[in-house]
């Protein structure tokens, strides 16, 4: 490989990813293969009006997890590689294009202060009490000492125990 190029590498996990190849300085010595902007890829089956249909997806391979684009991938674990099709050059493209987009208009974490910590635990505390009263109502009907909610057995008469649909298998 002499310049950039979009390939297509299938991992010995099992994993597709989709990337940009740069020639290392030993590129032809070199145990491992430098790549940068990896996405992986995922076919997934979607319902549609003419059936099911397998979509390509596109996601963040390890940046998640780490700040970095780059990577060395050891040729060990490569299956094989190759040139991506045209159409998939331009989802590629158009993928690292939206999660750069997303990347610069997102925000830092945000973390909540201790002062504000100590109103919610104020406002749980102020629940409590209704809390326990709901839950006294609760146990009281369980325990049937709440005597409006006591229910009221009726007994069935010979002609409606007759009338019960009955399966004449015996056990």
């Amino acid at each position: 490989m002499t310049d950039n190029t979009t390939r297509v590498i299938k991992l010995a996990n099992g994993e597709s990813i989709v990337c940009t190849c740069i020639p290392t300085r030993l590129d032809s010595q070199s145990n491992t293969l430098h790549i940068i902007h990896p996405l992986k890829m995922e076919l997934k089956n979607r319902a549609t009006k003419k059936g099911m249909v397998e979509a390509l997806t596109l996601s963040r391979w390890l940046q998640p997890f780490t700040e970095s684009d780059e990577f060395d991938i050891e040729k060990s674990t490569i299956i094989t590689v190759t040139s991506a099709s045209y159409a998939l050059n331009n989802y590629y493209n158009f993928m690292l294009e939206s999660f750069n987009a997303a990347d610069a208009t997102q925000n830092e974490p945000v973390i909540q202060s201790k002062k504000e910590q100590i109103y919610e635990d104020e406002d749980e505390l102020d629940n409590s009490e209704e809390v326990r009263q709901m839950f006294k109502e609760y146990i009281s009907a369980l325990t049937g000492q709440n005597k409006e909610k006591e229910l009221v057995s009726e007994e069935l008469t010979e002609e409606e125990l007759d009338s019960l649909p009955c399966d004449p298998t015996k056990h």
